[in-house]
């Protein structure tokens, strides 16, 4: 790509620094994997509720993420830009993991609950943003070489797997009776639910302070840019008229999309629609598709090395289509476990070309503008993650409000037992149709990667000079 240096990371640097997505995704999968059957099953809230709630929430995601992200590019610190907001979050993050699952049931109020429910959602996006942003703001600023990117991203991706085991099959062997098929436990259940939310803490506590520790360490002349950074205003125009960037965020929203819907629906789905009665099924099946996903890192990275990574999404995504329809209508878990690791190797393409082109485009705005403003950029990008839960979840009050499951029961009729199929599988296949459309259509290819790549290494080369 006519870099004229070579950059081998050490492999201790790589690992310290892949520890961030162990505490970055225990912390978002356990939230997604049970936010919604917690306040559904347990709480008793309404899915109406539950649906305005996330509405309210991605306004406010409307405000805080790009705000997060514009004031991280201009932080000014001895530390620099990133370190100080991930350094801030953690603590206060590792907290909210707890009291996402301790809710004021005793008061026996749908108002109150709800209350609580919303004021959750805020402070986990806002503490969790603080962190994730700048985590993956400061990967692509550390690690600027395809090379770099690459070995860094294979071992991020492994780590992947170490984080699903706390996020998803944990859950599964401390909760017992996960949907609340039997009301008369609920207090053991709520209590399972809690120590589920001390060792996500926990993990997050360990994990980011090793990171913070070893893995990170800002580059002094790409930090500098904060103060060339542009207004907020400017910040946000330029942005959105970045044709790159909103070709990509069709896919990442599609991708997202199928990817959130998954573990919100996958307790609910897999007991009543196909009639698991083992909770430690679920984290299993769940695991696998993420487990297969990151084994198949290097298959997407070969396809990536020959065709870039804009081809290793498209065939990713197009792998993905069939096995999400199979998956929906399975008949029993044992078809369940076999059709997962085809979506896994669906998964893992849609994963690894999201992770390379952020990074392409931000190198791409750095070379126009002079100024690396990857906080900006993953700020809009976290806010589409989280407007992807939004769709989810308007249509699943949709979906359940037509099916007579406003409210939870623990034995929901055929109609919504189709709408779950639906929402499992038809959904998130048309999302992955218009993922590829998007995709099709991402500009960052060929010849242009290439003069990028070159006009990259000699502008970094110029701000060494200039800043030492």
């Amino acid at each position: 790509m006519n870099e004229r240096k070579s950059e081998k990371v050490p492999l201790g640097k790589r690992i310290a620094f892949a520890m961030g997505e162990v505490g970055d995704n225990t912390a978002m999968q356990t939230f997604s994997f049970l936010i919604f059957t917690f306040y559904f099953a347990i709480v008793g809230l309404p899915v109406i509720w539950i649906s305005g709630g996330f509405i309210l929430w991605s306004l406010w995601n409307a405000i805080n993420d790009p705000l997060i992200g514009y004031l991280s590019d201009r932080t000014k610190t001895k530390w620099g830009r990133r370190t100080p907001w991930m350094l801030g979050a953690t603590i206060p993050l590792a907290i909210i993991m707890i009291l996402l699952f301790t809710p004021p049931l005793a008061l026996n109020s749908d108002i109150i609950n709800f209350i609580y429910f919303f004021i959750i959602l805020i402070l986990f996006d806002t503490t969790y943003t603080a962190f994730n942003l700048n985590y993956n703001a400061v990967f692509s600023e550390m690690y600027v070489t395809m090379e770099a990117r690459s070995s860094t991203g294979k071992v991020r991706i492994s780590f992947v797997m170490v984080a699903l085991i706390f996020a998803f099959l944990l859950p599964t062997l401390i909760i017992e009776d996960i949907t609340n098929k039997i009301p008369a436990n609920i207090d053991i259940t709520l209590a399972q639910y809690q120590l589920t939310g001390i060792i996500a803490a926990v993990v997050i506590i360990i994990t980011y302070f090793i990171i913070l520790k070893w893995g990170v360490k800002e580059p002094k002349y790409i930090s500098k840019d904060a103060e060339t950074a542009m207004s907020f205003g400017k910040t946000l125009k330029t942005t959105f008229k970045n044709k790159s960037f909103l070709w990509f965020l069709i896919p990442a929203l599609g991708t997202w999309i199928v990817i959130n819907i998954l573990p919100t629906l996958a307790p609910l789905f897999m007991i009543h629609a196909l009639g698991a009665t083992d909770t430690e099924l679920i984290g299993y099946a769940l695991a696998l598709q993420f487990i297969v996903a990151a084994i198949s890192t290097p298959l997407w990275e070969k396809i990536r090395v020959k065709k870039g990574a804009r081809m290793a999404g498209l065939i990713g995504i197009a792998t993905w289509i069939i096995p999400i329809i199979v998956f929906a209508f399975s008949i029993n878990m044992e078809m369940v476990f076999i059709v997962q690791i085809f979506n896994g190797i669906g998964l893992g393409g849609g994963l690894y070309f999201y992770d390379q082109c952020i990074a392409e485009i931000i190198d791409e705005d750095e070379i126009r503008h002079g100024t690396r403003r990857s906080g900006i950029y993953y700020a809009v990008l976290n806010f589409f993650i989280r407007l992807s839960m939004v769709i989810n979840f308007i249509l699943i009050g949709i979906v359940f409000s037509t099916t007579n499951w406003q409210e939870y029961n623990p034995n929901p009729g055929v109609d919504t037992i189709l709408g779950l199929q639906i929402l499992m599988g038809v959904f998130p296949a048309i999302m992955l149709v218009l993922s590829l459309i998007g995709l099709y259509f991402y500009p960052i290819k060929g010849d242009k990667l290439k003069e990028n790549r070159r006009k990259l290494t000699e502008l970094h080369e110029e701000k060494q000079k200039s800043r030492e």
